[in-house]
């Protein structure tokens, strides 16, 4: 249930593509400064709620709301502005760009990024929380790593000092040291990472709830958990993932 608190709610929200259902009747929120864990196995519609709360994909039934006003069929500039950062699964920075001007075009494009001091300011944090682009910070991004473009994706969001961070997937395809490495500024929550809200959409459960306030389990499309992060049992995500016994007993082969 929704409350006076909630800083972003989704509300019974629905998503299709053509024909196929991706996301049915999904209703969460997100309190102020809360991390949300957003589970669920490859295709369980993850990145679909991501895309709808940004403005990337339609929503063919419920609403979204942030600071309690609708913003379904706004343009995902204007998602932006109102204070929701995203950064999408597989990284795409912008390739032709530095690591410098991918920052600065995040901060000239949000609500809060005018001045030149404001981003000379939003540089240092990201910098300081990411010393590997101050390194590379005149160097095309195309050229970086996959671990550091994973790093500047996020540093983008953080440029736009949002009240809402999604973050999708920032662990796929990534060394395991790498991996550690962006989960620990991750879990340092200062600053703009301590201040906004995060959804944090990851396929492996193990790794998002070391951050996680709360968790969100989807299965096909639904939400099948919504609760206190630490009360998710092994047991509910092992369904979630890989079905019931009854399920997986149904749909294993017949025994000669």
């Amino acid at each position: 249930m929704h409350t006076s608190d909630d800083l972003l709610s989704l509300t019974q929200v629905t998503i299709r593509y053509g024909r196929v259902e991706a996301v049915t009747d999904a209703s969460f929120s997100v309190r102020p400064g809360e991390v949300v864990a957003l589970l669920g196995a490859n295709g369980a519609g993850k990145t679909s709620l991501l895309k709808s709360i940004s403005g990337l994909v339609p929503v063919a039934a419920g609403d979204i709301r942030l600071r309690g006003s609708s913003i379904l069929k706004k343009r995902p500039e204007i998602v932006l502005r109102s204070g929701i950062a995203h950064s999408p699964e597989g990284r795409r920075v912008v390739a032709s760009l530095t690591v410098e001007e991918n920052l600065e075009l995040t901060g000239r494009a949000s609500r809060r990024r005018a001045t030149r001091a404001d981003l000379l300011s939003g540089f240092e944090e990201c910098y300081e929380l990411f010393p590997r682009l101050f390194e590379r910070r005149q160097q095309g991004s195309g050229l970086l790593s996959g671990g550091e473009q994973q790093m500047l994706a996020i540093a983008r969001a953080i440029m736009a000092r949002p009240e809402v961070m999604l973050l999708d997937e920032p662990s796929m395809g990534l060394a395991p040291i790498m991996t550690q490495s962006i989960y620990a500024v991750l879990s340092k929550r200062t600053g703009t990472l301590g201040e906004a809200a995060i959804i944090l959409a990851e396929q492996g459960a193990s790794l998002a709830l070391t951050l996680a306030d709360t968790a969100c389990l989807l299965k096909r499309g639904e939400v099948v958990y919504h609760g206190p992060a630490s009360e998710l049992t092994a047991e509910q995500t092992v369904a979630a993932y890989m079905g019931t016994a009854e399920e997986r007993q149904a749909g294993s082969p017949a025994s000669p």
